[in-house]
């Protein structure tokens, strides 16, 4: 343990240098060649959507510590996001050592945290993954007087949920409230879609999954007109926690809360997501369906996704208020979803002809 913290601390020498030098004074034209004079340090980066937030902060010159505990390989990715020195990756494999949290956010302006997951696995509980660890960091910002400490949860956390992961993030809430009551920044956003995202690929899988001779049935809780959703593009999320980053503290507010510019029934996001994918949808009861997924199953995905609609607080800052233009949902959706269509319409335009392989004699797909 000891000659693990020792690499953390050698690692980090180079930001101490930073820290200590001319080079932390705001220089150059802007961009990833420049420097904004801030360090931030992101854990969670690795993840689905930690990129969007490494490329946005790279894009401004941000310096940034980016712990992770995966395969250093695996992390290269992000690098190629900032330019040469502005990125150190901490190889951090046990989040449980302290002394090694508080060296990764020892030298940092701002903490973003987006660690936590929807997944459990079978050597972690729900509230290790999306509790714990989030408390350990609070923990080590409140030790080194962090003064900006950024909290991604879910618009819809609530310690009553059914959803255990909705529980677990509003608890998390709690802790790092009660660890840092003055420094912390609370981001609440609802479902996001992206090419990565488990929302929309959930609801488009199990609709394409239906047989042929069942003509698109897609069972739904309650056919899907009970429960409505406002689903926010991530991209604009981190843009939106990029912009929160660059304020200065007096602009920024303690509480956000990120969705999209509609709201949808479940029925109506289907009926979307088929105009794309070119399926049959037919919304059924599936009383089976719900009793597996809801009590036998306790199914994570069907409790989050069918079940609870998005609890949207009026009065709150949002996107709009961080200088983020909402988009809408059919503007980008078709960059991933059209590869659920049978195979020959994959690249038909979403209101033009559709390729007919069975009138084509040639067998090669293409429209006669």
């Amino acid at each position: 343990m000891l000659q693990q913290s020792s690499k953390v601390t050698k690692v980090l020498g180079a930001v101490r240098a930073l820290s200590s030098s001319p080079l932390t004074i705001k220089s150059g034209r802007g961009g990833r060649s420049s420097t904004n004079a801030k360090t931030v340090t992101i854990f969670g980066a690795t993840g689905k959507m930690g990129r969007y937030l490494v490329n946005n902060l790279g894009q401004l010159g941000t310096q940034m510590i980016i712990p992770h505990r995966c395969d250093p390989v695996t992390a290269q990715y992000l690098k190629v996001s900032s330019d040469l020195g502005q990125q150190h990756h901490v190889y951090t494999p046990d989040f449980n050592d302290e002394e090694q949290l508080m060296e990764c956010v020892k030298y940092s302006d701002v903490v973003v945290n987006l660690t936590g997951t929807d997944r459990i696995k079978l050597h972690q509980s729900w509230e290790d993954a999306n509790v714990t660890l989030t408390h350990r960091i609070a923990r080590a910002c409140k030790k080194m007087d962090v003064p900006c400490f950024i909290h991604m949860s879910h618009i819809n956390a609530d310690i009553d949920s059914p959803s255990q992961f909705l529980k677990t993030k509003a608890l998390s809430e709690e802790v790092v409230l009660h660890e840092l009551p003055d420094a912390a920044i609370i981001v609440r956003a609802s479902d996001c879609y992206h090419a990565r995202d488990r929302f929309t690929h959930y609801l488009a899988r199990i609709n394409s999954v239906a047989k042929l001779f069942e003509k698109g049935r897609t069972p739904l809780y309650k056919k899907g007109m009970d429960t409505y959703k406002t689903p926010v593009y991530g991209p604009d999320v981190f843009r939106g926690i990029t912009n929160i980053i660059s304020m200065n503290d007096s602009e920024r507010e303690r509480l956000y809360q990120f969705v999209g510019p509609r709201t949808y029934s479940l029925h109506e996001l289907l009926t979307s997501i088929t105009d794309i994918t070119f399926r049959q949808y037919r919304p059924v009861v599936g009383r089976y369906n719900f009793l597996w997924n809801r009590y036998l199953l306790r199914s994570e995905p069907y409790i989050r996704h069918q079940m609870i609609s998005d609890n949207v607080v009026l009065g709150l800052p949002g996107l709009e208020d961080v200088g983020i233009t909402p988009t809408h949902f059919e503007d980008k959706a078709l960059f991933w979803l059209r590869n659920y269509r049978i195979f020959w319409q994959v690249w038909d335009p979403v209101d033009g002809q559709k390729t007919n392989i069975y009138g084509n004699v040639m067998g090669t797909g293409e429209a006669m």
